[in-house]
């Protein structure tokens, strides 16, 4: 297996493949380079994290994923890809490397600045979204506009996210209800904007993204 590319990234997050991530546990075992790509990674998202606000049942999230001991990444991630929140994501990555040298080494990222150093250094970058009040929305993507990850606090009922590419606006999907709500999207590659929508295909948010 070669070295990581972006998927260090969407393995922190808990959006990739149940086997990809298996791989991805197995390499980093013997891969110094990889293993920290995937420590900067993790600590990139916990600067993310603290961009949206708590909402009820990220607090029983975190509780269940604090008392989590032993048992596998994959099986972790299995039960909160569903949510999707951010902190809820580092924590299970974390709980993940408990007693390795890769938990250790997050440890330390996490109780100094490094966080946001390495947010800077990793291969995504994040744009907060113009919102009305009441909602907080964030866009994290790849520099290379390879995948975009939407996540939204208090979204509009059938909210959808669209892109705008050469002037064209075209709708990528519906967000997928929860708190936060969230859209994972791929393929799209560098836009211009991202806005949300809700009833009547209104825009409700927008923001634009730089590479």
């Amino acid at each position: 297996m070669n070295h990581l590319d972006d998927d260090a990234e969407l393995y922190v997050l808990g959006i990739i493949a149940p086997e990809r991530a298996a791989e991805i546990e197995a390499h980093v075992a013997s891969c110094e380079t990889c293993r920290e790509r995937v420590i900067a990674a993790e600590a990139a998202a916990a600067a993310l994290a603290g961009a949206l606000p708590p909402a009820p049942s990220e607090a029983a999230t975190t509780e269940r994923l604090r008392t989590t001991v032993g048992g596998s990444a994959s099986r972790q991630r299995s039960w909160f890809a569903g949510a999707a929140a951010a902190a809820a994501v580092v924590l299970a990555a974390t709980a993940a490397y408990e007693g390795s040298a890769a938990h250790a080494a997050s440890s330390r990222l996490a109780s100094t600045n490094t966080a946001l150093l390495a947010m800077a250094a990793s291969h995504f970058e994040h744009v907060s979204l113009t919102t009305p009040p009441g909602m907080v929305a964030k866009a994290i993507y790849a520099r290379d506009g390879a995948w975009y990850y939407v996540v939204v606090s208090g979204a509009p009922p059938g909210g959808h996210v669209r892109v705008e590419s050469g002037g064209t606006f075209r709708d990528v999907g519906a967000l997928v209800p929860g708190t936060p709500a969230t859209l994972f999207v791929r393929g799209v590659g560098r836009v211009a904007e991202i806005d949300i929508t809700g009833p009547g295909d209104a825009t409700v948010a927008r923001g634009i993204p730089s590479y």
